[in-house]
């Protein structure tokens, strides 16, 4: 497993959802040793990965993962950098999100994928075992529930 798909917890999982990968990111795709890679999200999903540049895009790509996301799924969403030269983004790692807290999700994590692309992986807040934040920084009713005072 490449150390990029070890940074985005690919672990045991053999069929994941790629939606919107930038040509770029196919070499990385390509490298994947037996797994099965879907271009749209179909359920029970245990991993996603959706590249989002617009809000629609963006919304689009958490309304898919969702729905056919099972259980504890790893979700990633990459957005441009703030730095990218390729790039430039709709919104940023710390607005626009309402469509997974609505779904439950919490973001949990960040990683960056490359120069032009970061991921921010999000959780189902049933999952994570400590939610240790600001009851205004939660995005879902689950994760701001669990952080109250």
């Amino acid at each position: 497993m490449t150390p990029l798909f070890q940074k985005l917890n690919l672990g045991t999982h053999r069929r994941v959802a790629v939606l919107n990968a930038p040509a770029a990111f196919e070499p990385a795709l390509a490298a994947l040793d037996g797994v099965s890679v879907l271009r749209q999200a179909h359920a029970p999903l245990g991993f996603g990965l959706a590249f989002a540049v617009t809000v629609a895009e963006r919304d689009a790509a958490c309304a898919a993962l969702c729905a056919a996301a099972e259980g504890d799924a790893v979700l990633w969403i990459a957005y441009p950098k703030g730095t990218s030269k390729a790039y430039r983004a709709e919104f940023n790692r710390d607005s626009g999100w309402a469509v997974l807290g609505a779904a439950g999700y919490e973001p949990v994590r960040q990683v960056a994928i490359d120069a032009d692309w970061s991921a921010l992986r999000f959780r189902r807040a049933d999952f994570i075992p400590s939610l240790k934040r600001h009851p205004e920084g939660a995005i879902s009713p689950q994760g701001r529930a669990r952080t109250k005072r």
